[in-house]
């Protein structure tokens, strides 16, 4: 199962194992943050996530819903990695894993086909060029697609009245917010998160749109990664452990 310079990492909530590497991006507490930011709702009966990296999304979505669940990336390895970590954990039947350029949705999909999106993109503006990139780069930075394309993918997958889920870097969220609403989409529900809560700015903003809706939006209470004493918070030990 495994291959070289590859190891077997345990997600203890699900007892759930991954395989990750050095060698690839490796997923962190934004994957989980977002994950269990996610409401999936009964009308929902089609699922996607965006960047999916090495599935862990997919995977943490499947323990919250039985609907199937399509994972799109664009890394030829970590599609590899992706697809061995669902055989693995016995996802086959629910999560299936597209090597695919989101730029190229058009090519592959029909428009409006799912009803529910999650992304966890490239978080830094990039303009070098796309020769000799590391899988690290590509993951890291908007060398392959922006956030505008990714939005673009988004609104023409997405159902009317669909939800697309997104977590970002807090200082890009007036960026993000205009462009949810110059596709169509409106922000209903935002939570900011700290590392700390002596620190003065957020970390990540966690994201729910809507498509074609009018919801109004609704900003939950601040979410703290660790306590004074550097540990994990109980709300942050509650996401990693249930």
């Amino acid at each position: 199962m495994l291959k070289e310079n590859e190891r077997l990492d345990e997600l203890y909530r699900e007892n759930m194992q991954i395989i990750q590497s050095e060698e690839t991006f490796s997923f962190s507490i934004d994957a989980l943050l977002l994950a269990n930011f996610v409401h999936v709702t009964k009308r929902v009966k089609t699922i996607a996530d965006f960047c999916t990296g090495n599935g862990i999304i997919p995977l943490l979505l499947s323990y919250k819903t039985k609907k199937p669940i399509t994972g799109i990336e664009v890394q030829e390895r970590l599609v590899d990695m992706a697809k061995r970590s669902i055989e693995l954990n016995d996802k086959s039947t629910q999560i299936e894993i597209e090597h695919l350029d989101l730029n190229d949705v058009k090519l592959k999909y029909n428009h409006s086909v799912f009803d529910l999106i999650t992304v966890n993109p490239p978080y830094f503006k990039n303009n070098q060029p796309t020769h000799r990139l590391t899988h690290h780069e590509i993951a890291r930075s908007e060398v392959l697609i922006d956030l505008k394309g990714i939005i673009e993918a988004a609104r023409y997958l997405i159902n009317n009245k669909g939800k697309f889920y997104m977590v970002h870097r807090a200082e890009r969220v007036h960026e993000i917010i205009s462009l949810l609403h110059e596709h169509n989409f409106t922000v209903s529900k935002l939570q900011f998160v700290y590392s700390k809560r002596t620190n003065e700015t957020a970390h990540f903003v966690l994201v729910e749109s809507i498509f074609n809706s009018t919801a109004l939006v609704k900003v939950l209470p601040p979410l703290y990664i660790y306590d004074e004493n550097g540990t994990y918070t109980k709300e942050v030990e509650e996401i990693y452990y249930g």
